[in-house]
């Protein structure tokens, strides 16, 4: 008899198309000295220790509802880096948006932003026709 809680993560990670050999594979052959363990991995040792525990000699209430709260702690922690994330590239997209029309100095050259475009998620602006990343933007002048 399979147990709910099994079945319900096993169904969450062939959803994520994870098998527990392909993500152990992938933690055991990272050569960093520190590994960190993503929200799919977690959940594959999570179905490996409930698969093979002993039932006569089971993970206690206390060590489980520790293991659950860690992996909700994760996932809070996963969510909220993604939204700060998605704040930062609309902030920097606003950044570069403000700057159409405004003279820039980018190193010894100075210009009027004329176009902005987004290369791989990335703001560039254009000044006579360069594109120049934003992080090279030494000053904002005064227009005129």
């Amino acid at each position: 008899m399979e147990i709910p809680l099994v079945r319900t993560i096993t169904r969450i990670l062939e959803n994520r198309e994870i098998t527990a050999t392909n993500s152990l594979t992938r933690a055991n052959t990272n050569n960093s000295t520190s590994t960190i363990l993503n929200r799919d991995d977690f959940l594959v040792l999570l179905l490996a220790q409930l698969k093979n525990q002993d039932p006569l000699n089971s993970l206690s209430v206390e060590d489980f509802t520790s293991q659950l709260v860690q992996f909700s702690t994760l996932d809070t922690v996963l969510q909220q880096s993604e939204s700060i994330n998605q704040l930062l590239d609309k902030a920097l997209r606003l950044e570069a948006l403000n700057l159409l029309g405004k003279k820039v100095r980018v190193g010894d050259k100075v210009g009027v932003v004329s176009k902005i475009t987004f290369e791989n998620g990335s703001p560039k602006i254009w000044i006579d026709g360069v594109s120049y990343d934003m992080s090279f933007i030494s000053e904002v002048l005064i227009n005129g």
